[in-house]
């Protein structure tokens, strides 16, 4: 749903149910694309998700804005790392209400929810911005992936499932993001 093929989310999610998948990890991914592909996609692929998997979502309560705060500072911290300490001085220097929202909503909120652990995140987080090839973006999260502890496996086949029926250009970047990620790993 990162690219709005409503036929291929809803073959993924079938391939999902055969593997056994949760429905509630199917949501937590459609709700994930909100970060990354924006409402239209997250609304579009829980309506995939509903019409093609029966099922009643359920609201969380995880909390409010202060705990959320903490939970993404926390999280942001695994993910990025050493680049963390430069990380929100640079989105403050870009607005920073933008550094606000991604901790506490980004974060907090959203990848910080029960129902997917953070490694299988990440690893969605991989396929999404490679599926739309948001470079700096692939590159800072397949190192987080590697730091929360995913395989270099799994974010190699996260890399190809997003790249997979990208364009051109997002199948280019794809495949680069992996060269530069090891170049960032070696140099930390």
């Amino acid at each position: 749903m990162s690219r709005g093929d409503a036929a291929r989310a809803t073959a993924a999610l079938g391939e999902a149910r055969a593997a056994r998948t949760t429905r509630r990890a199917a949501e937590e991914t459609a709700l994930m694309l909100m970060l990354y592909a924006g409402f239209p996609s997250a609304l579009e692929g829980l309506r995939a998700l509903n019409a093609s998997w029966p099922g009643a979502p359920r609201r969380t309560r995880e909390g409010a804005p202060a705990a959320w705060t903490r939970r993404g500072e926390a999280l942001c911290r695994r993910v990025y790392g050493p680049a963390y300490a430069r990380l929100l001085p640079a989105v403050r220097a870009l607005h920073p209400d933008l550094a606000a929202w991604m901790v506490e909503h980004g974060y907090g909120r959203v990848l910080a929810r029960r129902g997917l652990d953070v490694r299988t995140r990440e690893l969605v987080t991989v396929a999404a911005l490679a599926a739309l090839g948001w470079e700096r973006q692939l590159v800072s999260h397949v190192l987080g992936a590697i730091r929360v502890g995913a395989p270099s496996k799994a974010v190699r086949e996260a890399l190809a499932i997003g790249a997979r029926d990208a364009g051109a250009r997002e199948q280019a970047v794809a495949r680069e993001t992996w060269a530069r990620a090891a170049r960032h790993l070696a140099a930390e």
